[in-house]
């Protein structure tokens, strides 16, 4: 008994310290919304004092006749299109695997894996050279085209499309349903927790997606909520740290909303039969 008390305290304790690991950082950046650029650089774990907030708040949202709001469209723009458009290939392509068998399938869903374990920074060169050839260099085209294919997505949905029995597939063809009936109105009910939950990762993936917005734009106006905040200067062209985290502060508020909304869907089921 003693054991087993001793063992409880110990994960209880390893949790507690791990809660505040993660959590640490958003309480940081909480208080950091309400200090001036003097106050951040104090240091202190408290909130400022005096408070700053509804200063720093109302001038992020007035900066540049409220580009601020003009960023968070873009990224509500990519995030939503991109990540919509790329799970609905993905599901596509999962039903195709789950459905049909054709020459070389389980080389292609090796490849698939293979693909989906490159990081993103490998392939963004390629992509702004493409880009470049194709000129579409600066438009948010550049932007939204490499999140239609989600290679991960593929694999994700392959797993959660082998859950659908094949009698459900068969009853659907005696009835008379073709292939675009059977996806839509037998299949798709079926994997819409994985639809969403790779929806949701998608989203989140995009909207923070930093680096390939860096690379193939440039005009301001077009830059998504994460690049923008980056570039909040004062005139002399200084970096204005407070306002900068006060802007972070309501760009993940968004995502916290959508992983509130969408939780209950987010069920992950990494394996295929």
């Amino acid at each position: 008994m003693k054991g087993r008390r001793l063992s409880g305290v110990v994960i209880a304790v390893v949790l507690v310290v791990l809660a505040i690991y993660f959590i640490f950082p958003f309480y940081w950046l909480t208080i950091g919304t309400t200090k001036s650029v003097s106050q951040l650089f104090q240091k202190s774990l408290l909130p400022g004092i005096p408070n700053h907030f509804a200063e720093n708040v109302g001038r992020v949202f007035a900066y540049e006749n409220g580009a601020f709001f003009k960023w968070m469209g873009n990224s509500f723009l990519y995030a939503s299109i991109g990540a919509f458009t790329g799970v609905l290939v993905a599901s596509l392509a999962g039903y195709a695997f789950r459905r049909y068998d054709f020459f070389g399938k389980k080389i292609l869903f090796i490849l698939i894996l293979g693909f989906a374990m490159v990081p993103g920074y490998a392939t963004t060169l390629p992509v702004f050279m493409l880009f470049r050839d194709l000129n579409l260099l600066d438009t948010r085209i550049a932007v939204l085209l490499p999140s239609f294919v989600n290679v991960f997505g593929v694999y994700l949905m392959v797993a959660y499309w082998n859950q659908v029995s094949e009698e459900v597939f068969d009853a659907a063809e005696i009835d008379g349903a073709n292939d675009l009936m059977i996806y839509w109105k037998i299949g798709l009910p079926n994997v819409l927790p994985g639809f969403i939950t790779l929806f949701l990762l998608a989203f989140v993936g995009i909207w923070n997606n930093f680096f390939l917005p860096l690379v193939v734009l440039n005009s301001r106006a077009k830059m998504p909520l994460i690049l923008g905040i980056t570039t909040i200067t004062d005139p002399q062209g200084f970096p204005v740290y407070n306002l900068t985290l006060t802007a972070s502060f309501f760009t993940i508020l968004p995502l916290l909303v959508l992983f509130v909304a969408l939780q209950r869907y987010f069920k992950p089921q990494l394996y295929m039969n």
